[in-house]
């Protein structure tokens, strides 16, 4: 088990705004997951089996989660039983890209409002990922059907909340990008769409004014996002087969080819995270797997998926996800690996803990 590392943190803070939600205890708890790829199969207890089988497992875990006994590693809750979480947090590609057969944006958005509807009474966060956008607005590659914005248009209207709902004929991502916040006990949680370009930096410029509090980001790109994920800088910028730009980004790519790192793309995030001190830590999917690093000084925090762990995939006892407790008072976070199928039934086994400052 990682020791926990309050030293590597000391100058870092993260904060998310919009209603006010307060803890009874003093004590926040958050559950994080990410990348449940709907449409997708793999081996599992024994078999070969749909993707939708294997999440319901996992939110198995969650149900029996709040009985559980953190493990005694010093971290906040250290030992306590871990309750009721505030909020669960998803960060994105509940669908998989509709390539080689994989089944449509609209069946994989039913299936995950059909698995996750018992979690009523837990605030549900969610964003979405290059998968579920791409099917929006389009690949480089075939897509069959050629868009399906299903899960981009369900997380906008169930998230953002919009006077007039989205559908298929009035969505439109450039217009209608997911970001939204919320503070609990003086904590600032930030989720945006699906990274921090231009757009969500304008927002969260906005939102660190209101109230200078600690914040975390979720979003489903690392803070070194994918080349490709930027707006093609060629031509006329369009979504082409010879580009292979996805133009899930607003920030236009300052190289011209998506095999070389968008190294400028990511000073862009690196100057802006140095003006905003208030930003303790960020949390993310798409490369999937478990980790906590630093990036240019901001403490960072991968999670594994269910469907396409790096690790996970070859060994199912891999598969975890990511418990998160904050002491608002004091101002640590602590973050434990959650290991949910190491015994190939619902279990729970603690892996990995790290702590953070979030003065």
């Amino acid at each position: 088990m990682k020791v926990l590392s309050l030293f590597f943190t000391l100058f870092f803070c993260c904060h998310l705004t919009s209603g006010h939600i307060p803890s009874e205890d003093r004590i926040i708890r958050v559950i994080f997951c990410s990348d449940l790829h709907y449409g997708l199969k793999r081996e599992f207890r024994g078999d070969t089996v749909n993707s939708q089988q294997v999440i319901q497992a996992m939110l198995a875990t969650f149900k029996i989660l709040p009985a559980q006994k953190l493990p005694d590693d010093g971290g906040v809750g250290s030992g306590k039983v871990f309750g009721k979480p505030d909020l669960i947090v998803c960060t994105g590609d509940i669908t998989n890209r509709m390539q080689d057969g994989v089944q449509t944006a609209a069946e994989s958005w039913k299936q995950f409002c059909e698995d996750w509807k018992d979690i009523v009474n837990v605030p549900l966060c969610l964003v979405p990922g290059n998968h579920d956008l791409s099917n929006a607005i389009g690949y480089p590659k075939r897509l069959s059907p050629a868009k399906d914005a299903s899960s981009a248009i369900g997380i906008y209207n169930r998230m953002m909340k919009p006077k007039i709902s989205r559908t298929a004929e009035t969505f439109n991502y450039r217009n209608d990008p997911v970001h939204y916040s919320m503070i609990i006990d003086s904590i600032r949680f930030a989720f945006i769409s699906m990274w921090p370009d231009v757009r969500m930096r304008a927002w969260l410029d906005q939102e660190l004014k209101k109230t200078p509090l600690p914040t975390l980001i979720f979003t489903h790109d690392p803070p070194s996002a994918d080349t490709k994920h930027f707006t093609n800088p060629n031509g006329d910028h369009s979504i082409n087969p010879h580009d292979r730009f996805e133009n899930l980004l607003a920030d236009t790519c300052k190289v011209s080819n998506i095999h070389q790192p968008a190294k400028a793309n990511w000073k862009i995030l690196e100057e802006y995270v140095k003006r905003h001190p208030e930003i303790k830590a960020y949390f993310h999917g798409d490369k999937n797997y478990h980790e906590f690093y630093i990036w240019k000084g901001l403490p960072v925090f991968r999670v594994d998926s269910p469907m396409k762990g790096e690790y996970s995939a070859i060994d199912e006892r891999k598969l975890s996800f990511i418990v998160i407790m904050i002491d608002p008072d004091r101002k640590i976070l602590s973050a434990r690996e959650c290991l949910w199928n190491t015994e190939n039934r619902t279990s729970v086994v603690w892996g990995e803990s790290t702590s953070i400052s979030l003065h």
